[in-house]
Parts: structure tokens; C-alpha cells; sequence
């Protein structure tokens, strides 16, 4: 694999008080959850592309979306973190950070926002 062509983690579309709430009441949880990120941006990293590997904390969503799941937290609660994977620009997009009593409007508004990337993406590709 090129040297060059590394995952990038881009946070810009995340709520920042959202995730600092998040890990002020689930700080385990929080860890695991960024600590499975890396672990994903790893294997990416390692030239794998999306939906050649299956961990167990990774999942599609649909829509270009995908969440990652704490692990190796005794008694947590059971959290996503929502993530878009870019291959073309090989970036990672941290869009969104719930609970399982908040999945459902957590992967509403994580795919209103990969639409929102994938359509400037499309119009910065055209210019």
C-alpha cells in the first residue's frame, strides 16, 4: 500500500457538546468507543477496503453509514458511534454518538449528514 494513502478521522460534522456530555455520563464507554475507531482506521489503514473484513463492533447502517460499538466495558451501556468511511478521499467522518434508546433518530440524522457530504463532495469534484 502507498505511504501516503492513510485514513484521515475528520470530526467537523459532530456535535462537540453532544460528545463532551456523552463522555462526561459514559466515560468507559466513550474510551472503547474511540479506542474501536482507531482500531477500524487500523485496518484500513492495512489496505483493507470496506466490507472486505468483519469486526465485530463495526456495522453498516446503510447509506454509506456506519457504527462502532464499545466493547470490553464491563456492565455499559450499550453505545455507537456513527461513522461515515469516505474511500475516495480516504477520510473517516465522525458524524454522531448515541445510546440504543437513541438509535433510531442518531442514524436519521448521521445519514441526513452523509447525503450533505456526499453532495459537496460531488459538487467539489465537479468544480
Amino acid at each position: 500500500m502507498d505511504e501516503k494513502a492513510r485514513w484521515q478521522v475528520e470530526t467537523s460534522h459532530a456535535s462537540g457538546s453532544r460528545f463532551k456530555k456523552f463522555a462526561k455520563n459514559h466515560e468507559l464507554e466513550y474510551i472503547s468507543l474511540f479506542a474501536n475507531l482507531e482500531r477500524i482506521q487500523g485496518i484500513l489503514n492495512g489496505g483493507n477496503k470496506l466490507g472486505s473484513f468483519q469486526v465485530g463492533c463495526f456495522r453498516s447502517e446503510g447509506d454509506g453509514l456506519y457504527r462502532i460499538g464499545q466493547t470490553g466495558v464491563p456492565s455499559a451501556k450499550e453505545s455507537r458511534l456513527y461513522v461515515f468511511p469516505e474511500e475516495e478521499t480516504l477520510t473517516i467522518y465522525v458524524l454522531g454518538i448515541g445510546t440504543k434508546e437513541t438509535q433510531d433518530n442518531d442514524i436519521n440524522e448521521a445519514k441526513k449528514i452523509c447525503h450533505s457530504i456526499k453532495a459537496n463532495n460531488v459538487n467539489q469534484t465537479k468544480n
